[in-house]
């Protein structure tokens, strides 16, 4: 029946008040919620719920925004009508751009004919939206967004309801982004911990005590964990192995690197094949268990302790020192290519007979390329000025003062590579 002169007044009025006190009871309800609550996830879908309920619209959702690249990190959650199975909307790229440049409401009843959709296809079903920006202060963090309104067009007062929504949920949702990347913080740190202890645990727990030599090593990682790996191996018959290797990369995925090599190469050196043999079994290894941009230099050295004979393969490490007592300085050279770059290779041995007060010298690159403020390189001739003086000096001091000078050099420049020393020295 047709409403005419004061009934129509009455009935605007009673509309009006039937509205307003519905926007009270959501924002009520909403703050209620919000203020008793500490689990950010049933805040987040009070909000949702909350308003769907305020504007009447199929579905709300929550989409948060990288406040510096300004592109979406992620929907925090959808509401939609019961039984409804069909695909999510979500912002595109034009709506959000529009979004963080004005960070203003954008309310669209026909985006078919929209300029916003020119050149971009509508998703089937959008019928209309509106959306809200979420702001901290002057940041944009998130977007809460309506789609397709139930009973008719969305207007001012959905835009109003909803702008105020968004005003009290958008410190309630940085807050529980804070608190969620704490804990993701403090996951990563749990997890960096576990790492350093399960590495610490596959190096060695100190030197060993071999007849006749000082035996000593040491690594300090660039980060939490490190890429670069040495071991000393007890073998049969009074012998030694021992080796100091550097896989590409860093951080995580070098000391996962590490650990296979570290696997690989025990497994090998166990079975007692020669060392160009280990090591050429061990770039087969390498090789198939890892993707091609993925390799390790590797040092390994075989030490008879009764004839003093040192065999070794240089899988394109770093070239040892061997100082004599006598001053002559000599570099360990044979080898081949770094393991894992080829499937195929074939190494070759050397050997050195070890006479009193002779010493060996591995390092990692780590220590040559260690570099200052004024980008210069520690490099080798800051290694040998160490190792010309280094005659009296134990292998542990020896091993420590190349470290300590090493650290001096870089002075407050951060450390991008792992540094790491193995020296081992025939008695006098």
């Amino acid at each position: 029946m047709p409403i005419f002169g004061n009934n129509k007044v009455q009935y605007e009025e009673i509309e009006r008040l039937r509205r307003a006190v519905d926007e009270l009871s959501v924002l009520n309800d909403l703050a209620r919620a919000i203020s008793i609550s500490h689990d950010s996830d049933q805040i987040i879908k009070t909000i949702i719920s909350r308003s769907v309920k305020a504007v009447g619209s199929e579905e709300v959702s929550i989409t948060m925004v990288d406040q510096e690249e300004m592109v979406p990190t992620g929907t925090l959650m959808f509401e939609r009508k019961a039984g409804d199975n069909s695909k999510h909307y979500h912002l595109n790229r034009n709506m959000l751009g529009c979004m963080c440049h004005e960070k203003r409401a954008l309310m669209i009843n026909d985006p078919a004919n929209d300029p916003l959709f020119r050149g971009t296809p509508v998703t089937e079903g959008l019928r209309n939206f509106l959306c809200v920006p979420l702001m901290v202060g002057a940041e944009l963090i998130g977007v809460l967004s309506a789609y397709n309104k139930i009973a008719s067009d969305f207007n001012s007062d959905d835009q109003r309801i909803l702008a105020i929504i968004a005003t009290q949920s958008a410190q309630v949702l940085e807050k529980a982004r804070l608190e969620n990347e704490a804990r993701d913080n403090d996951r990563i740190r749990e997890d960096m911990r576990l790492a350093e202890l399960i590495q610490e645990g596959l190096l060695p727990k100190g030197s060993p005590e071999i007849t006749g030599y000082d035996v000593a090593g040491a690594t300090h990682a660039a980060g939490h964990v490190g890429g670069d790996y040495y071991d000393f191996i007890p073998l049969k018959d009074n012998r030694w192995a021992f080796a100091l290797g550097d896989v590409s990369g860093k951080g995580i995925p070098a000391a996962l690197l590490m650990a296979n090599l570290q696997a690989t190469l025990r497994g090998q050196v166990l079975q007692g094949t020669s060392c160009h043999e280990c090591l050429t079994n061990c770039n087969r290894l390498m090789y198939l268990s890892t993707t091609h941009d993925r390799f390790a230099t590797l040092f390994y050295g075989r030490l008879d302790v009764r004839s003093n004979v040192l065999t070794y393969c240089n899988a394109g490490h770093e070239r040892p020192y061997l100082l004599a007592r006598n001053g002559e300085n000599n570099r360990l050279t044979a080898g081949g290519l770094a393991v894992g770059i080829l499937e195929e290779f074939e190494y070759q041995d050397d050997i050195v007979i070890l006479q009193p007060g002779d010493t060996v010298v591995v390092f990692s690159d780590g220590v040559t390329d260690m570099i200052n403020s004024r980008d210069e390189a520690f490099g080798e001739k800051g290694l040998e000025k160490i190792l010309e003086n280094s005659g009296d000096l134990a292998a542990q001091e020896l091993v420590d003062k190349i470290i300590a000078e090493v650290q001096e050099h870089a002075g407050d420049e951060p450390a991008f590579d792992d540094v790491t020393v193995v020296v081992i020295k025939k008695d006098p």
